[in-house]
């Protein structure tokens, strides 16, 4: 008897699940999405994928980098993915020194780039100014897709191999029964399931608090801009970032994206989003990344004077270590999750989807996927004012973490 899978959200996550599981022939695969996929958090992602040579973050973007490129061309659509490098920018000499040992080690993988002197990483990026910085590590292998746009190829291609995808299908609770999930509630309307898979990012959390289930990830706002300095920027400017400022940022239609991962992050209340909170913002926080703009404006002095048309500040779930919840849930039969991307899910969806795939149909895993199981936090997820501490710290301490050795 062929299992019913139920995948919930319509992110780029959840439409990345439902094709991996169809097209490992896992069972039936349904995607329920409440509004129009993409909406929630992806369409407000940066987009960015980053690869670098460190532990968790290698063999998951390399493969998201393949199936991008791959899934475009089977599909026929438009990704997006544009590839212009990153700038690692050092502050300091210490700075340097964690960059030199990342340009080692992709040195040693087979990756082009180069450390770069002040002066060379300013002839790379127009609005550098190279008194502002020790010096740079140019990654060629950094770049990034449109949210949108790989979420609709994702989709397609679940499409292709018989997902079924239904807009418009809000998941008001899930079933259970005998120790495991037997299936979920649609607009009031009870399915039946083997298997389920919530990716719902933010909302996650919500959706299994109503079954008495605590995820150990809270909602933060997460904040970026976009200026439009006079020239605007050349289409292959490369990105950067620069973890000692807790900065980075993109070219953006000639424009000038720029955005933090913010000490202290504010949590938002479970409740606290209006329904629908579909393709919403919170308000914009000019306060809060008053202080990263400067610093971003010491580097790229030309943003004192900007235009800043787009500011943008939009829910995130984040973990207490910076690190997403993939697997299945302890104690409760067939069900999982994908959520708390840390604001990586772009960047993590092929990983998370193949990782989804092969944890259902028991194949053999390609990622080391334990470093995400869900429990791994035990009974502390239960205790709300460290979950809160942790959320809240989680943006600035796991974007150092990811970004320097």
């Amino acid at each position: 008897m062929t299992r019913k899978i139920a995948v919930i959200g319509g992110g780029v996550t959840g439409c990345s699940i439902a094709w991996h599981l169809a097209e490992a022939g896992a069972g039936e695969v349904t995607l329920y999405e409440r509004d129009q996929l993409g909406s929630g958090t992806t369409w407000h992602s940066a987009g960015n994928i980053n690869w670098k040579p460190i532990g968790d973050h290698d063999a998951p973007v390399r493969y998201m980098i393949e199936t991008v490129k791959s899934l475009g061309e089977r599909t026929g659509l438009a990704t997006g993915w544009h590839c212009p490098g990153r700038l690692f920018i050092a502050r300091t000499d210490t700075g340097l020194d964690a960059f030199r040992r990342s340009a080692a080690l992709a040195a040693e993988r087979g990756v082009g780039g180069a450390m770069l002197t002040p002066a060379e990483a300013g002839a790379r990026h127009p609005l550098l100014e190279p008194d502002a910085i020790a010096g740079a590590w140019f990654n060629p292998l950094c770049g990034r897709v449109n949210p949108a746009d790989i979420t609709a190829v994702f989709a397609r291609a679940a499409r292709q191999a018989d997902a079924e995808i239904l807009e418009g299908a809000a998941v008001d609770g899930l079933a259970f029964g005998g120790g495991k999930v037997t299936g979920l509630s649609v607009d009031g309307n009870k399915i039946d399931a083997d298997v389920v898979i919530v990716a719902a990012g933010h909302w996650s959390r919500t959706l299994l608090l109503q079954a008495g289930i605590t995820l150990a990830q809270r909602g933060c706002e997460h904040l970026y801009l976009i200026a439009r300095p006079d020239p605007g920027l050349p289409r292959d400017t490369p990105s950067f970032v620069c973890p000692e400022d807790l900065i980075y940022g993109r070219e953006e239609t000639g424009g000038f994206l720029v955005g933090c991962f913010d000490r202290d992050a504010v949590v938002i209340e479970d409740d606290a989003l209006p329904e629908p909170f579909t393709f919403a913002l919170l308000e914009p926080a000019w306060d809060k990344i008053a202080p990263y703009y400067e610093k971003i404006c010491e580097i790229f002095p030309a943003l004192t004077e900007a235009e800043i048309p787009n500011f943008l500040n939009g829910p995130e779930a984040f973990t207490p270590d910076g690190l997403p919840l993939i697997g299945p849930m302890p104690d409760v039969g067939g069900l999982y999750v994908a959520t708390g991307m840390n604001s990586y899910g772009v960047t993590l969806a092929a990983a998370s989807g193949r990782i989804i795939a092969e944890q259902v149909g028991g194949g053999p895993p390609s990622f080391d996927a334990d470093i995400y199981a869900p429990g791994r936090f035990g009974t502390r997820a239960e205790d709300d004012t460290w979950l809160r501490a942790g959320a809240s710290a989680a943006p600035s301490y796991g974007y150092v973490k990811s970004n320097v050795i």
